[in-house]
């Protein structure tokens, strides 16, 4: 009997070692005769699968998009409806350290969709689904109480999937500036902003608070020199390094 072939896994064995190969080589190098060449299939396998390069990234990209979502959807099922979903979503999001890659892969596929109707498609698909969480982590936070009753949805959707990606950007870029811990502080003050005015008020006395005690611990030669954030209040992030040193 001829041997049964599992035609997904077939296509998907594909899609990854493309991604491996965009990830080390760039987008341009990944041609055909390369990622036959060298992930081992024959060129007759390659074009039973995908009849161009086009077609196999765009597939490569849907792929990658959905092993994003199935990763994320557990985290999401241990947290509590809305601003918990919310801040999950969110740092989940961030680049991480050990695929610095991830990000000159990604914006390969990016640059490539501007030019290329199906990965086009692949990528308005994908940001879709993105917003659909944020916005459902909204609603519920909405819901809840746990936002302001006035927040309009759609554009604090819009705002905050448009911030992370930004954020994404420049901590691939200057990782210094924005490190992880100060993409967490980032986040919160994002979050903070959708909270009803009272909760405002509230977060900002126990950040007060927060720095007033991390103050306290820090040596006297240190506090001298304490940094200092907008309007002359003390810089929470860079105080926290301080303490770290000692």
């Amino acid at each position: 009997m001829p041997k049964k072939v599992d035609h997904n896994r077939r296509r998907e064995e594909i899609a990854t070692f493309t991604l491996e190969l965009i990830r080390r080589e760039g987008l341009e190098n990944a041609t055909l005769r390369t990622i036959a060449e060298e992930g081992g299939f024959s060129m007759g396998v390659l074009t039973h699968y995908f009849r161009s390069k086009d077609e196999i990234v765009g597939f490569a990209f849907h792929f990658l998009a959905q092993r994003s979502f199935d990763a994320l959807d557990p985290l999401l099922e241990t947290q509590p409806p809305g601003l918990a979903c919310l801040e999950t979503a969110l740092e989940y999001m961030f680049p991480k350290p050990d695929r610095p890659a991830n990000f000159s892969l990604w914006m390969s596929l990016w640059d490539r969709a501007i030019r290329n109707q199906r990965l086009a498609r692949e990528h308005r698909s994908y940001y879709k689904r993105w917003r659909g969480y944020i916005k459902r982590s909204l609603t519920e936070a909405c819901t809840c109480g746990q936002v302001r009753t006035d927040l309009a949805i759609a554009n604090a959707t819009d705002l905050l999937v448009a911030a992370i990606e930004g954020l994404w950007i420049y901590s691939v870029m200057d990782p210094r500036r924005f490190s992880t811990s100060r993409l967490r502080d980032l986040l919160g003050e994002l979050i903070s902003s959708l909270a009803p005015r009272a909760s405002r008020s509230a977060t900002a006395s126990r950040r007060a608070g927060d720095a007033q005690r991390l103050a306290e611990r820090v040596s006297v030669h240190d506090r001298a020199a304490l940094p200092l954030g907008r309007a002359g209040r003390v810089d929470l992030s860079a105080l926290r390094r301080v303490r770290d040193r000692g």
